[in-house]
């Protein structure tokens, strides 16, 4: 008899330990509140237009092994366009560009658009040059010993100058890590540089869907989708976890997983199981950090690129919609926390006036339309120490039996990207079937400058 599992939450977690369940043999059955998948990472319809929009632009690094695995497990890897180059825009409006040279491995491929980064001055490249050089020595195992060390602490330790965190690490990291140098660990930013820039030419290689998100996921293979259905309640036989109530039906589960975000466990668990269960413990520790996203439509092209990294805000990143003559793009603010409570108008002006000052195209361009979206609670902040506030996809001895956790919050060794949350759902499938099944795909392979001066195995 197979393996009876229910998996509640349709994002990106819950899809990835479905799909793996599944392929496992396992009877799965997968239900989402929502009309459609993808959570955080999904689409929505636009009640003025009926156009289908995207929560936020979310985007994908040559890196991100396992959720390039997801896409193939779903048969989309064909909707993904990939960019060997990424263009940044300063605050003067000029272009400038970051690419890599085709057969040469990491990190000489990108030594030369380094080099050659107009935007900083030859000092700040030097800098950054050195810096590199010694997150690139750190390996895996340095890095880790800088989990409760900042790395605005790193940065000052190293002599990096004020004007390239504003130029260069703020932009970088603000977008991987939804949050600022002052307040991330060290730990997660240099491996956002190690994993994304150092150890493999094709690792900084930006993918982004050539559709809306939520087309990606049409075609789920997993036979029992669920949508629009939402769990009235868990049932347990302390201190087990043995089915859950739909409404006027009941499903008896060997195992449940939840792959709901963090704030919302507590409403499923009783309160004496909560506090018995000790992944359950320093949740409430975790902050949140908000993303905004804007839709905005002009009435003429104003972006020819497929993407732009804006040095200069309010904006961070604006992409091209697909399909798009650049009239239509979506923009992006992370670590959003002052937009909360920013008036849409205001917002909109403000973005306008940014695109007009940045780009050439677009000094007389009319915004026809706009539309804001915020995330209150896109990501948990990978503040130093977070780790230790991060638990387990597997219960614990004394936890609730039967029980697992996906989401990106979760114990992944990655910060909260679209990777981590896929690597939570690999995880917690490994975990409920408790025998040899390896879903999670290994990092890509330190070449060979690299590995002369990584202190990382090969």
């Amino acid at each position: 008899m197979s393996l009876r599992v229910v998996v509640v939450g349709g994002g990106l977690a819950g899809m990835a330990a479905a799909v793996a369940l599944e392929s496992a043999g396992a009877h799965v059955t997968l239900i989402e509140a929502r009309k459609s998948l993808g959570g955080r990472a999904g689409s929505f319809e636009d009640p003025q237009t009926g156009e289908i929009l995207d929560n936020c632009q979310h985007v994908l690094l040559g890196c991100c092994t396992n959720l390039i695995d997801f896409y193939r497990r779903i048969n989309v890897l064909d909707r993904i366009h990939w960019e060997n180059t990424i263009h940044f825009i300063d605050a003067q409006g000029h272009p400038h560009s970051l690419w890599g040279i085709d057969g040469l491995p990491a990190p000489l491929n990108l030594a030369a658009a380094g080099g050659l980064f107009g935007a900083l001055t030859l000092a700040e490249r030097f800098a950054l040059a050195r810096a590199m050089l010694a997150m690139l020595r750190l390996g895996p195992s340095g890095r880790e010993k800088l989990t409760d060390v900042s790395f605005s602490q790193w940065l000052a330790d190293h002599s990096q100058p004020a004007s390239l965190i504003d130029k260069f690490y703020e932009l970088v990291l603000v977008s991987a890590l939804n949050e600022r140098c002052r307040d991330a660990s060290a730990a997660y930013a240099i491996q956002v540089f190690q994993e994304g820039m150092l150890a493999h030419a094709s690792a900084y290689r930006m993918g982004t869907p050539a559709c809306p998100l939520g087309k990606l996921y049409e075609t789920l293979p997993c036979k029992d989708v669920r949508l629009g259905t939402r769990m009235i309640a868990i049932q347990f036989q302390s201190p087990r976890a043995v089915g859950i109530e739909l409404g006027n039906e009941i499903i008896k589960t060997d195992a449940i997983i939840l792959a709901v975000n963090y704030p919302a466990l507590e409403k499923w668990i009783p309160p004496d199981l909560y506090k018995q269960d000790a992944r359950f413990a320093k949740l409430d520790q975790l902050q949140s950090v908000p993303i905004l996203g804007a839709h905005l439509w002009f009435d003429r092209p104003i972006l020819s690129t497929p993407h732009a990294a804006l040095m200069s805000g309010p904006m961070q990143w604006l992409f091209r919609k697909p399909e798009s003559d650049g009239r239509a793009v979506h923009g992006v603010i992370s670590a959003a926390r002052d937009w909360l409570q920013r008036p849409k108008e205001e917002c909109l002006e403000l973005f306008t006036q940014q695109v007009r000052q940045t780009f050439p195209a677009a000094k007389e361009a009319k915004l026809e339309r706009g539309v804001i979206i915020v995330e209150k609670r896109a990501t948990f902040s990978p503040t130093p120490g977070v780790d230790h506030l991060r638990p387990t996809q597997s219960p614990p001895p004394a936890g609730i039996s039967s029980l697992f956790l996906a989401g990106d919050y979760t114990r992944t060794n990655w910060p909260a990207t679209m990777e981590g949350a896929v690597r939570s759902g690999y995880l917690a499938a490994e975990a409920v079937l408790n025998r040899p099944a390896t879903f999670i795909v290994p990092d890509l392979p330190l070449q060979w400058p690299a590995r002369l001066l990584a202190k990382r195995p090969t």
